[in-house]
């Protein structure tokens, strides 16, 4: 149990950080003047973090059902999803209106849904690697 609520906090740390600093570099990438979207990156970092606090409560309470990193995963990027859709954030008018708010909206999904990814690679290949340690040690 403690190991995995180590891991889990470790998870909703690297994705909170991660997905708030990548707001900052999709303003960057787009040209748009980093003045005007200070205060899109600090309130998707609170977001973030009040999605920690809820997700690590919701892993307290249904400690059995979260038993692997990429289950913990899914639960922060469904809540960190919920967040942008309550926010009135659409991806997809960015594929109507060409604006660069719209694109900005496009890539708080396309960053978020690739960080996930990025986790969950890193879970298949963390076990891959422990898997094939343990079988190493079982054989000698």
């Amino acid at each position: 149990m403690k190991n995995l609520i180590i891991k889990s906090i470790l998870i909703f740390g690297i994705m909170t950080f991660l997905n708030a600093g990548m707001v900052g570099e999709s303003v960057r990438y787009i040209g748009l003047t980093p003045s005007s979207h200070a205060l899109q990156s600090f309130a998707i970092l609170i977001g973030c973090l009040m999605i920690s606090l809820v997700s690590f409560i919701t892993l307290l309470i249904f400690n059995r059902s979260y038993n692997s990193v990429w289950k913990v995963a899914v639960l922060f990027e469904i809540l960190y999803l919920l967040m942008l859709l309550w926010s009135q954030t659409n991806p997809f008018t960015y594929f109507t209106q060409r604006t660069d708010e719209n694109l900005l909206n496009l890539l708080l999904y396309v960053n978020s849904i690739a960080i996930f990814l990025f986790i969950s690679l890193f879970d298949i290949i963390y076990s891959k690697i422990v898997s094939s340690e343990k079988t190493t040690i079982d054989q000698e």
